[in-house]
């Protein structure tokens, strides 16, 4: 990651803390610190990411859980994987020393922290801002010889994405929910050339769990709290 790309996610992030730190007095710090102190509902689902790869469109998915707060505020942590088959040829020293190539997938997977926030809801509709989605995980390419899968040139990544989110609840138990937004590595593999800074969209579908579990035990003490 370039020195530019650099200074750009640090002004972005001071800009969030700056903003934060700076709203201690008005309604909308208010609203969120009381958020946390109301009923929380579980929830969770199939997510999925559409990106780009150097210029090709790339498809990630995803499975994610999370804790609504005051239905104001949603924590949550998921797991992703690229799940297209990217290939580029690969150069590699063999067990006998001899430099050798071969065709090869590019892998990313890895786990994130997200937070959500709510600013306009109507009916069953609800808009949000993602102000951080933060990952930890790898990226590297994948041989396959003989059926076997080999790794190459592995290396740990974290990723940093932000953006906006539609949400529509379409019933007691299900919704359905949509994020547009955008990806920056704060730390890439340098020894894949592809570039991974990209926009991001996705589509997703969400389950009320708290509501599944209401409905299947309405009298168990841990639901009650719930």
């Amino acid at each position: 990651m370039n020195v530019r790309c650099r200074s750009l996610l640090f002004s972005i992030l001071s800009l969030i803390s700056f903003y934060a730190f700076a709203q201690k007095s008005n309604p909308v710090h208010d609203s969120i610190n009381k958020s946390f102190h109301e009923r929380i509902t579980l929830g969770g689902g199939l997510d999925g990411k559409n990106s780009f790869i150097s210029n090709r469109k790339a498809q990630i998915w995803g499975i994610k859980a999370a804790a609504d707060f005051g239905n104001l505020i949603q924590l949550g942590i998921g797991y992703y994987r690229l799940d297209d088959d990217i290939e580029r040829k690969i150069f590699f020293t063999s067990e006998g020393g001899v430099i050798d190539s071969a065709m090869a997938e590019i892998r990313m997977d890895y786990v994130s922290w997200y937070a959500r926030y709510v600013f306009y809801r109507k009916g069953k509709w609800k808009f949000s801002i993602i102000p951080f989605q933060l990952g930890v995980g790898r990226s590297r390419y994948m041989q396959r010889v003989n059926g076997e899968k080999v790794f190459h040139a592995q290396r740990s990544i974290v990723v940093y994405e932000t953006g906006f989110s539609i949400g529509f609840r379409a019933t007691r138990w299900l919704g359905l929910g949509s994020d547009v937004g955008v990806r920056w590595m704060v730390r890439d593999n340098p020894n894949i050339a592809d570039k991974f800074n990209s926009p991001t969209y996705a589509f997703y579908v969400i389950i009320y769990w708290t509501e599944i579990l209401r409905t299947i035990a309405p009298e168990n003490k841990f639901v009650k709290m719930l």
